[in-house]
């Protein structure tokens, strides 16, 4: 069993997973994965808000200045504009426009949805003012090729940590994208909890705890992300 920290960032996730299934646009899914041989898939939306949003919609490579007519993703998302009355559902399309991606590893995009509320048409009293909150949320599109398509769901199994001075090293030898939701070192009764991350193919990353390590071994117990988006828990020796 986790100990209670990790248990609190699990529960964490799952609070922050109920507050977004209730808030503006969502998506039936936290991510999509794009097969190689697929041409085309679709992700249902919802708006969850009283009111009616214009939504538009965009992918590119996570940058957040990226703007849609800057981005030049192989996968491009219809409608990119469209509008999405309170509580009303609709398929969004994600076309793959055969650009030539890697075939040893997966490809990571970004989908953005931006909601732009209704203006209101109440008159405002002498001296206030009107403030229009629009909302950007960003989702995983991941490619991913047909060769990797089966060995998905063993690649957090493969992940290797070793001490480096006052912080964990973690290495991902899978050509798949890693998801590392929560971890914990255990050192004797020493619990150190470790900061979540998102793991590309074939790299090593530093995990930082709030305090040095105090031994050279120990276990880390960690929590990661699957296809489905659900939470999975593995945990691997101390280097």
């Amino acid at each position: 069993m986790f100990s209670s920290a990790l248990r609190g960032a699990l529960l964490g996730l799952t609070l922050l997973a109920s507050l977004h299934a209730h808030a503006g646009v969502t998506a039936e899914r936290t991510r999509v994965i794009f097969n190689e041989e697929q041409r085309e898939t679709s992700l249902l939306l919802v708006n969850q808000n009283t009111y009616p949003v214009i939504v538009q919609t965009w992918i590119d490579e996570g940058n957040l200045d990226a703007a849609p007519d800057t981005t030049q993703a192989p996968i491009i998302p219809l409608p990119p504009v469209f509008r999405l009355n309170a509580g009303q559902q609709r398929s969004l399309r994600l076309l793959y426009t055969g650009q030539t991606l890697p075939k040893d590893r997966e490809s990571l995009y970004w989908l953005n949805l931006y909601e732009i509320p209704p203006k209101s048409n109440e008159p405002l009293a002498a001296g206030q003012s009107r403030l229009t909150v629009t909302l950007r949320t960003q989702m995983k599109i991941i490619y991913r090729p047909r060769a990797l398509a089966q060995e998905a769901e063993q690649a957090p199994r493969q992940l290797s940590f070793r001490r480096r001075g006052n912080a964990v090293q973690v290495d991902n030898p899978t050509p798949y994208f890693i998801t590392l939701a929560g971890a914990e070192l255990r050192q004797g009764s020493t619990r150190l909890p470790l900061p979540s991350a998102l793991l590309p193919p074939f790299a090593k990353h530093e995990l930082t705890p709030s305090q040095a390590p105090r031994a050279e071994s120990g276990e880390v117990h960690f929590v990661w992300i699957d296809d489905g988006g659900n939470s999975q828990q593995s945990q691997a020796v101390l280097h």
